[in-house]
């Protein structure tokens, strides 16, 4: 599976629904977007804890309202042709994919579990979310409150490597209550993978952004790509 990380940001501002669209456009299996709670509880695409790199304003995201976050450009900062694209809610872009693609939703802040899954139950969005986190306490919460929601904890390169080797994320993964791990593609081995299998783990790779690496972790058995360049990733892992 080819997804898109935070939509087609490689061409259009990450995070946003232009970037969320083109990508289903392009005909991606999944699209990942990063998600945090605003003050007043509405539930924002943003990668950040704060605003400053992908829009003109400023000021932590948990700070700042909905009716400020609305109003800002998440554009320009990608390129004069993006300017007043804006930061959408997390049920805009529930209502744009409507179950056409899994949607990696990431969790970056503990404590916005419960806040995020009432979003995506009153979208109906349950069966076909991904709720993803490195912070295994997330996960373990999302498994407490809505087990039917596909979880996966992601593992990245501050890790050692000799504990990558050795298996022990899917260890992690397991014990947090995940059924998937997300793993930073140069921890990848067909070993992990293999390991990860036989517990009945699928495993992602993040973020791939070389056809011949994807390509390598492909013949390995990882389960799916996550590229900023689902464009190339389509032609090159679909040829022939």
């Amino acid at each position: 599976m080819i997804v898109a990380h935070r939509g087609l940001s490689c061409r259009f501002p990450e995070n946003t629904l232009r970037a969320v669209k083109e990508a289903l456009r392009l005909g991606v299996d999944g699209v990942e977007v990063d998600v945090r709670v605003c003050r007043d509880g509405v539930v924002v695409l943003m990668h950040d804890e704060s605003v400053e790199r992908t829009t003109n304003g400023s000021g932590r995201v948990r700070d700042l309202t909905w009716a400020e976050i609305r109003g800002l450009d998440a554009g320009s900062w990608k390129g004069e042709e993006f300017a007043g694209e804006r930061v959408p809610r997390l049920e805009d872009v529930l209502a744009e994919t409507a179950g056409r693609v899994v949607l990696h939703v990431e969790v970056k802040e503990p404590g916005s579990e419960e806040t995020i899954l009432k979003v995506a139950r009153e979208c109906g969005a349950l069966d076909w979310i991904l709720i993803t986190s490195f912070y295994p306490e997330v996960i373990r919460k999302v498994h407490s409150l809505e087990p039917r929601v596909g979880r996966s904890l992601i593992v990245g390169w501050h890790n050692e490597a000799e504990d990558v080797r050795s298996g022990l994320p899917v260890f992690w993964a397991l014990e947090c209550g995940a059924n998937a791990l997300a793993l930073y593609w140069g921890r990848a081995s067909w070993e992990i993978i293999y390991h990860a299998h036989q517990r009945l783990l699928a495993v992602a790779v993040w973020t791939v952004n070389e056809r011949e690496e994807a390509g390598k972790l492909a013949d390995m058995g990882a389960d799916a790509i996550v590229t900023d360049h689902p464009d190339i990733m389509i032609n090159y892992l679909r040829r022939g």
